[in-house]
């Protein structure tokens, strides 16, 4: 994932560079003709010349790096690095004016694009990082990170301070060292080195696992990889060499570079980091969309339950999200006011197997309720969940935490994605299948996790509620 997530979009920064660069030379070439009837004849060359100065700035920016978002570097170090680029570019569309003889490429024309290019692709930079640091301050696509090291790994706990343009926040280090203890004590939780990995990831909510231990060995790292496959978390090896770990939970292993320092990866979840991004986008805008949609039918539905019994329109519950995130799940009411206060008396009438409590004619459910639940339209205030970024469209549905603490270690890794509203489960069967079959068709989503996968998903969906089929 790091690795696809740096070169996709360090490949998007590179190109909007480019278009920046074509603009800037557009308006030069545009208001430096002296007349329209000037610049028409000098239309044939100006294309020439813009697509060679799109692949020029292309491979410049590629060698300088400057597609990447390294937040260390200073203001003068980025202002040095765009000046020798310019300079390159400029020398280079020089030679291209005398050999050419085109006029558009004149000393004057250039001079005036140099100057223009060097300030607005410095203030593109900048204002990039500027924004970056403004979301990342307010907590979005923050990755909670654990770090194991021992004394010989403070340069790179640095490094990760310093650079803030993934968003990762140290949740945890796990180490023995006196010397990092007594530096970091006061700024991060320390976790004892004796300390059980599955404990920590049980209880703490993290998302990948870096360690960057000179001093190890094989047998922990293992060890380790395979605990973290276990519930989905990354795991990624900070060192010089690759070492080859088997296990059938590991899906993929990537030898990349971050933050200029070698790293081994092991995932058990998808790496499409494209891929993934589209659904995060096409699940906002799907949601908004289906909001806006069906909003008349939210405010019947919401006279319907006021008028039945007075009672609130909404249940929210607090729900587990990805990688143990608590987060409060929204529905329309379609039980008694105080159902939860009634479960404990009705245990003993649980249909369902594992820790999950399903009846198929629950007492507690409402006649609007019935009716909600069985076109599956209690679940539409989801999509507000889906608009905070809590949710997707699709995937494994949010447990309560009650259902998690008696989750077997391999079903923990259903919660390694960002639950969903609908999934394979909810058009298979549902409260007809058993409790570890569901477990098996969430992680057989998430292995097979594709775009087409999640279009299938939502059509299937569809049918289900027109059919009326739901519980």
């Amino acid at each position: 994932m790091l690795k696809e997530r740096e070169y996709t979009l360090e490949k998007i920064s590179i190109v909007f560079q480019v278009l920046i660069t074509l603009v800037c030379f557009t308006a030069v070439w545009w208001f430096g003709q002296l007349s329209d009837e000037y610049r028409a004849e000098s239309i044939p060359e100006f294309k020439n010349v813009l697509i060679f100065i799109a692949l020029l700035w292309f491979l410049l920016l590629e060698q300088f790096k400057l597609g990447k978002m390294n937040r260390t570097t200073s203001y003068l170090q980025l202002f040095i690095s765009y000046f020798k680029l310019i300079s390159i570019g400029i020398a280079i569309l020089l030679v291209i004016n005398i050999i050419s003889g085109y006029e558009v490429l004149s000393i004057k024309n250039l001079f005036l694009f140099s100057l223009l290019n060097l300030g607005v692709l410095t203030a593109y930079k900048n204002f990039f990082f500027l924004i970056m640091r403004f979301f990342r301050r307010r907590g979005y696509s923050i990755r909670q990170i654990l770090v194991i090291a021992d004394k010989g790994s403070e340069d790179y706990i640095e490094k990760i301070i310093r650079t803030k343009d993934w968003g990762y926040n140290i949740r945890g280090i796990m180490t023995g060292c006196k010397g990092l203890i007594s530096t970091y004590h006061d700024r991060f939780k320390i976790i004892p080195e004796r300390k059980n990995l599955k404990e920590v990831l049980d209880r703490e909510t993290i998302d990948e696992v870096i360690y960057c231990k000179t001093d190890y060995n094989h047998d922990e790292i293992s060890r380790f990889i395979l605990e973290c496959a276990e519930v989905g978390i990354s795991f990624h090896h900070y060192t010089g060499m690759i070492s080859k770990v088997h296990g059938k939970r590991i899906r993929r292993s990537s030898f990349s570079l971050i933050n200029q320092l070698p790293f081994v990866t092991y995932m058990t979840t998808p790496d499409n980091y494209a891929g993934l991004k589209l659904k995060s986008i096409f699940d906002f805008f799907f949601s908004l969309f289906a909001l806006i949609l069906v909003s008349p039918i939210l405010i019947l539905i919401a006279i319907a339950i006021k008028l039945e019994d007075g009672g609130p329109v909404f249940f929210k519950q607090e729900r587990v999200g990805l990688n143990g995130r608590r987060f409060g799940c929204y529905k329309f009411r379609t039980m008694v006011a105080n159902a939860e206060a009634l479960k404990a008396s009705l245990m003993g009438q649980n249909e369902q197997d594992g820790p999950v409590f399903k009846i198929t004619m629950d007492p507690r459910v409402t006649r609007v309720g019935r009716l909600l639940r069985k076109t599956s339209l209690d679940e539409l205030p989801q999509f507000y969940n889906v608009l905070r970024g809590e949710m997707s469209v699709v995937g494994p549905r949010p447990p309560i935490p009650s259902e998690v603490e008696k989750y077997k270690r391999w079903q923990i890794r259903r919660l390694s994605m960002k639950p969903g509203i609908t999934c394979i489960w909810q058009v298979s069967g549902r409260n007809d299948i058993p409790f570890e079959e569901w477990m098996r068709l969430d992680m057989q989503y998430i292995d097979n996790w594709s775009l087409w996968q999640d279009t299938i998903l939502i059509f299937k969906t569809v049918k289900v509620i027109l059919l009326g089929t739901g519980k």
